[in-house]
């Protein structure tokens, strides 16, 4: 979502000369991910360790340092790919930015293919493994919480999209 961010941002970020992480761009961007990926990670963590790490660790056996790096990382996800894309812009290689957007999207997209199995049931790692005790999402507390969490992430992307764009347009005509 930040490369996306950025790409929203080009001329503003072409157009500025103050440091990229002082803009209020990057402010909406943080904001995002302190207030919306941030949390959503936590409460998947909280309720769901091993869904939220997609049965590939047990989270009874991990150090508990792996949850909070996992919501660490998603949290920080969007300012790194902000700054990453701002670089890009600033060094006019939108032609790689885009395709580290259409790359990311790839990626995520084949994740969610590969770990489909994994992600769309309820149950801890020793049921997953052994195949017992397996619950679909559907109708779930879990994927009750997933839905709404799916509400809150897409309602919130689009407002910060909103935000990026109609700043974008007020910098334009300054």
């Amino acid at each position: 979502m930040g490369l996306v961010f950025a790409r929203v941002v080009q001329g503003l970020l072409l157009r500025n000369t103050a440091a990229t992480y002082a803009s209020p761009a990057f402010a909406i961007v943080t904001a995002y991910s302190l207030l919306v990926l941030g949390p959503l990670a936590g409460v998947s963590a909280a309720i769901a360790p091993d869904w939220t790490l997609s049965y590939l660790v047990d989270s009874q056996r991990s150090p508990a340092m792996l949850e909070t790096l996992c919501v660490v990382t998603a949290a920080m996800s969007a300012p790194g790919g902000y700054l990453w894309g701002a670089a890009l812009t600033t060094r006019r290689r939108q032609n790689i930015l885009s395709r580290h957007i259409a790359g990311g999207t790839v990626v995520a997209l084949l994740l969610c293919i590969v770990l489909w199995k994994r992600i769309t049931v309820q149950a801890t790692y020793a049921q997953f493994h052994g195949d017992f005790g397996l619950q679909t999402l559907q109708g779930t507390e879990l994927g009750c919480v997933i839905l709404w969490m799916l509400l809150v992430l897409g309602l919130a992307s689009t407002w910060t999209l909103y935000s990026l764009f109609k700043l974008e347009q007020q910098s334009a005509h300054v």
